[in-house]
C-alpha cells in the first residue's frame, strides 16, 4: 500500500502529460480518465470504475487521498466478511447492546420505541447512494469545476509540477456545500462499526434519517437528546451522535468499549 502511494505523483506526471493541455468536454476524452487509470489506489480501483459521473468520481478519489487510515484497514467487508458476521459472537453482542438501548428508550418514552438498523452496508449499496445522492452531485460538479479552471488549458507548464499541485490541491479541495455520504468503501456501516437509529410510532417510523427530520422532528421534539440519554445509559460501545454532517440518529460502535466499561465496573 505504502509503495503504491508513494509511485502516485510519477503516475500524475504520465497521467498529466496526456491532457492538460488539452481538454475535451466529453468525459471519455478528460484526461482525468487519465488520472484514474493510473491512480485509483487499491482496493478502490473497482469501485471508482463503478462512478460513471467524473465530478462524483474525482470526489471519491479525493477522500481516499484524505483517509489517514490506510484504505484496507478502512474499506467496506467484502460479501464473505459480511456472511462470516451473520451470527457470531460479535454480531450477537452489537444485537445485545442495541437490544438494551431499545429496551431503556422505551421505558423512559412510553408510546415510543427505537429502532437500530445493524445491517452492514454493503459496498454495492454505498456505490449505489453515491451515485444518486444529491449532495454528492452537487460537490462533484463543484470540484469537477474548480479542476477544469485549475488545470485545464495550461499550455507550457511542466508534467512535474502540474504532478505535485494536482495532488496537493486534491487533499486540500473542500467543497462549498460537503457530501453527506462517505466515500464508497469508507463508510464506518460496511464494518458494522455505526449503527443509524429510527424512532417509530405505533410500527411506523416517526423520526427518520432524512436532512429535514434533523431540524423538524429531532431537534424540535428533543429526541436527539432522548436517544443521546438511552445511549449513555445503555450502550456503552457506542459514541456521538455524528456532528458533521449533522445526523442525531448516527452513533459509531467500538466493541472494544465495551470490555473496558466491563473491566472497570469489575474494579
Amino acid at each position: 500500500m505504502r509503495k503504491a502511494w508513494c509511485l502516485m505523483p510519477l503516475f500524475l506526471t504520465a497521467a498529466l502529460a496526456l491532457g492538460l493541455t488539452t481538454f475535451a468536454r466529453a468525459e471519455d476524452d478528460s484526461p482525468l480518465e487519465a488520472i484514474f487509470a493510473e491512480l485509483s489506489p487499491s482496493p478502490a480501483k473497482d469501485a471508482l470504475t463503478q462512478i460513471p459521473d467524473l465530478g462524483r468520481r474525482l470526489l471519491a478519489l479525493r477522500s481516499y487521498a484524505r483517509s489517514r487510515a490506510p484504505l484496507v484497514k478502512r474499506w467496506s467487508w467484502t460479501e464473505e466478511e459480511i456472511k462470516a458476521f451473520q451470527g457470531s459472537a460479535e454480531q450477537e453482542a452489537l444485537l445485545a447492546e442495541v437490544g438494551e438501548i431499545a429496551a431503556h428508550f422505551a421505558a423512559a418514552n412510553p408510546g415510543f420505541e427505537i429502532y437500530g438498523r445493524t445491517k452492514v452496508r454493503s459496498l454495492d449499496v454505498q456505490i449505489k447512494n453515491w451515485n444518486a445522492n444529491q449532495s454528492v452531485g452537487a460537490a462533484g460538479k463543484e470540484i469537477l469545476q474548480a479542476w477544469e479552471e485549475k488545470f485545464t488549458g495550461k499550455e507550457g507548464a511542466s508534467p512535474e509540477g502540474a504532478s505535485k499541485t494536482f495532488w496537493r490541491w486534491l487533499k486540500s479541495f473542500r467543497p462549498s456545500q460537503r457530501a453527506r455520504l462517505a466515500a464508497p468503501g469508507l463508510s464506518r456501516h460496511g464494518q458494522a462499526r455505526a449503527i443509524d437509529f429510527q424512532l417509530k410510532k405505533d410500527g411506523r417510523i416517526f423520526a427518520g434519517t432524512s436532512v429535514r427530520a434533523v431540524r423538524e422532528v429531532w431537534r424540535a421534539e428533543k429526541w436527539d437528546e432522548k436517544l443521546k440519554a438511552s445511549i449513555d445509559a445503555a450502550g456503552p460501545s457506542f459514541t456521538g451522535p455524528l456532528k458533521n454532517p449533522d445526523e442525531p440518529w448516527h452513533y459509531d460502535y467500538d466493541p472494544k468499549m465495551q470490555v473496558a466499561a466491563k473491566k472497570k465496573a469489575g474494579n
